[in-house]
């Protein structure tokens, strides 16, 4: 029998990347929930920020983090160039495969991807084997990213920043979510960043329901240290930062009990 088999999971993640999740347990007989806590939506370049993209050919480096990051950066280019064949001929560097695979996807191999998940490492690897000092950097970002990368790259080279999308909160309350939670018909409920589980405590806690007694799951370090935060243990820690490593863990988690 599967370890899954009529497992009541909840999925928190933005609508944009449910599918994968999805999609890796299709076949395990568990029963999956999905109660978005944050949507992610285009944001709004100043005139200053759309004079860096029209001079982008003065930065020596492209830097992203996100697979949003990406896809947001290519509508402005294409709105402002009509085109993407500017971008290649400048240094492209990427966090992970699947925010490489937006490029890949316009035939455009990025210069550098990241093994790692993580911005902290990220950050580093660009710093000792990546780019050399007193290089030009635009960074292609999300509104709620951390400094990690910014204070890293401080006193090693010149960079701006470019915000190329919006994590915002949903304004949906979800009644059919809180009642599996109050009444705990659920298993767990899986986290893929800290803004969807603020957002998810935020809502037990405007219902009364104590954020510490849930059974969670997390992507990784960052988002388990802002649930821990909340006083939440979370049940998986995955090593692998992304949906493939939870996922594998999770069936791992269920196997071993």
């Amino acid at each position: 029998m599967n370890e899954l088999s009529n497992k009541i999971l909840i999925s928190t993640q933005p609508n944009d990347s449910f599918y994968e999740l999805e999609k890796s347990l299709i076949n395990s007989g568990a029963l999956l929930y999905h109660y978005p806590m944050i949507e992610i939506e285009e944001s709004c370049i100043s005139t200053q920020e759309t004079n860096l993209i029209k001079n982008i050919t003065n930065y020596n480096w492209l830097v992203f983090t996100s697979k949003n990051g990406v896809i947001y950066f290519l509508k402005k280019i294409n709105q402002i160039f009509k085109s993407l064949q500017i971008l290649e001929n400048i240094n492209i560097a990427v966090i992970g495969q699947k925010t490489a695979n937006e490029f890949i996807k316009i035939g455009i191999s990025p210069t550098y991807i990241s093994k790692s998940n993580l911005a902290e490492k990220f950050a580093i690897e660009l710093v000792e084997t990546v780019i050399k000092k007193d290089s030009n950097v635009l960074l292609l970002l999300g509104n709620i990213a951390n400094t990690n990368i910014e204070n890293t790259l401080n006193n090693h080279c010149k960079y701006k920043r470019i915000n190329c999308y919006n994590t915002v909160l949903t304004k949906t309350k979800f009644p059919e979510l809180i009642k599996l939670v109050n009444e705990n018909k659920y298993d767990f409920i899986i986290f893929t960043s800290s803004s969807c589980f603020v957002n998810f405590a935020q809502l037990l806690i405007k219902n009364k329901i104590n954020v510490s007694n849930i059974k969670a799951v997390s992507i990784g370090k960052p988002t388990s240290k802002t649930m821990k935060e909340y006083e939440v243990e979370p049940l998986i820690t995955a090593q692998q930062s992304n949906i493939e490593g939870l996922v594998k863990e999770i069936f791992q988690y269920y196997k071993l009990k």
